[in-house]
């Protein structure tokens, strides 16, 4: 191993552990570490190392002040320190600053050339889903939705959506906002910004557009980590009452939110909220395209079928669930639903011009096993 591969293997296991979602440092993830930091920054990222560190303290830690700010400014550009509290750590791999920084301008070349390094390990990880790899990382998984905090947690907008109860709320109840977005954003309204989709910027590389006609526009940050892509360049701010229309507008489209937290640990503040479709997002499509795909969600709320006979087989409860946890079968006239496959999102409710689901609040943690890859 050379010293620049040493340099990556011992920084790329340090940003790993700040997260319960670990990037194998294959050959194109590897890469975007080359493309994106040069020698200093990761000398310097090293010697930040797993601290917590305040802005003085990290000038400290450089050594020569007045080249300090501008050095300090580019890692924040590049997203490879995050801000958390009064000071500022290593940001995880992915999702993390790779993410962040490819939610940036297109007109980057260096971001282009991160962003198509990143498209291959993609496809390394749908050459991955072979039988003993599949099974084993089910078995995994299975045992750590059971005993660790979720990776990620999925809300909706109640706005639109059919809520049955099982019995009359109480006062309590009724106040209840746990997997509600709007809630969420109005915790945040002073620090909300936006930027491009990843998973979108990533289909727009490869020359395609979105199948549900999606803006590039769509990934929402909350909390102190808006500020810093704001300061940054990467997004721009937004106001409640803009959110709010964001995310009504990708809701009807067939947007799932998704929670990110520090740390990949929905015990932990959140961070970011993705508003991805099953076409393009880089986890639902992934499962749906047979990648050796991660779902380990924090579900609140779950889809009940009470009136089948309404249902006309459309099919559009299928065409939006991003993880395939239900379906109409034409041939047997039959609407089918898995619950053990549904995250709570809402779209086949929200799609659906029929009374034929309710959500009811149902607070869960699911791990959607990776299925079979489909043959070429």
């Amino acid at each position: 191993m050379n010293r620049l591969d040493d340099k990556i293997k011992r920084l790329g296991a340090l940003m790993n552990a700040k997260s319960q979602f670990t990037v194998p440092l294959v050959q194109p993830v590897k890469n975007c570490f080359r493309i994106v930091m040069d020698e200093a920054e990761k000398d310097f990222l090293l010697a930040v190392g797993a601290r917590c560190m305040t802005r003085a303290q990290l000038c400290a830690l450089y050594g020569d002040a007045p080249q300090f700010d501008a050095f300090f400014e580019q890692l924040l550009r590049k997203s490879l320190l995050w801000k958390r509290g009064e000071g500022y750590e290593l940001a995880p791999i992915f999702p993390g600053w790779i993410e962040v920084y490819g939610g940036g301008s297109l007109d980057d070349p260096t971001r282009r050339r991160m962003m198509r390094e990143f498209a291959a390990f993609e496809q390394w990880l749908r050459q991955l889903n072979i039988p003993p790899v599949r099974l084993y990382m089910n078995c995994v998984n299975s045992k750590k939705i059971r005993e660790q905090p979720a990776r990620m947690s999925v809300t909706v907008s109640r706005g639109r959506k059919r809520v049955a109860l099982d019995e009359p709320l109480t006062a309590q109840q009724a106040v209840t906002t746990a997997g509600e977005i709007m809630p969420m954003l109005e915790r945040h309204a002073q620090q909300l910004a936006v930027m491009n989709c990843f998973c979108r910027t990533l289909r727009r590389l490869e020359g395609e557009d979105c199948a549900f006609d999606l803006p590039l526009e769509g990934c929402m940050m909350v909390g102190a980590l808006s500020d810093q892509i704001a300061d940054s360049g990467i997004g721009r701010r937004i106001s409640l009452e803009e959110a709010k229309r964001m995310i009504v507008d990708f809701e009807q489209k067939g947007c799932i939110h998704t929670i990110y937290h520090y740390g990949m640990d929905t015990d932990q503040e959140e961070i970011a909220i993705c508003n991805c479709c099953v076409d393009c997002c880089f986890v639902y499509h992934g499962y749906r395209s047979g990648s050796l795909s991660q779902i380990l969600a924090k579900s609140y709320f779950i889809p009940e079928i009470v009136d089948e006979s309404a249902c006309v087989g459309c099919g559009k409860c299928g065409k939006y669930c991003p993880t395939e946890a239900t379906w109409y079968d034409s041939a047997q006239k039959k609407l089918h639903f898995l619950p053990e496959n549904c995250i709570g999102c809402g779209q086949c409710v929200t799609q659906c011009a029929f009374p034929v689901r309710a959500l009811r609040r149902r607070e869960r943690q699911v791990f959607v096993r990776s299925k079979r890859r489909p043959h070429a």
